[in-house]
């Protein structure tokens, strides 16, 4: 059986899809995209952070800052980009590659880290500048290269020169 017509002058009710889908519907496609979006901006926020937290980063860029040549190259300060690609694997096999700047250019470091208990070798560390210039950044001895400078140990013999901080820019 049907409803019979409503008589005139009286309306019937209508839900609140029927009477809002217009706006509703374009409202609800832009907050899903924007849901997603911020899902994938804190993933890969997380991902930064914790492969910039890792031991081998942390390394790759203490010696990048500490090699004459490369700051010869790319200029202090020499700062790392926001996201780096790579992989860290709970066997101890780290790989990354390091968007790396400074005020003279850029360049890409390129790590590979393996590690065996607490001790982290680093069997290809390189950076190749904008220039197509590699430089090395592997030591023969990497407990001797986690204790060294080599521009800390330049500027105190006075063979290298200042950091910009040093002098006041």
């Amino acid at each position: 059986m049907t409803l019979p017509p409503a008589l005139p002058g009286t309306t019937v009710p209508t839900g609140w899809w029927r009477r809002h889908w217009r706006w509703a519907m374009p409202l609800a496609v832009v907050l899903g995209i924007a849901a997603a979006a911020g899902a994938v901006w804190f993933a890969l926020s997380q991902w930064a952070y914790w492969s910039k937290s890792s031991t081998p980063y942390q390394e790759a860029m203490r010696r990048a800052r500490c090699n004459v040549e490369l700051v010869e190259a790319l200029g202090e300060p020499l700062r790392d980009g926001y996201l780096p690609a790579g992989s860290m694997h709970s066997n101890g096999q780290s790989q990354f590659v390091i968007g790396v700047s400074g005020p003279q250019g850029k360049g890409r470091l390129f790590l590979n880290a393996k590690r065996s208990g607490e001790h982290w070798d680093y069997p290809m560390l390189y950076v190749v500048t904008d220039a197509n210039e590699a430089i090395d950044l592997t030591a023969l001895d990497d407990a001797e290269a986690a204790e060294r400078c080599a521009l800390a140990e330049c500027r105190a013999e006075g063979e290298c020169p200042p950091s910009p901080a040093s002098l006041g820019i």
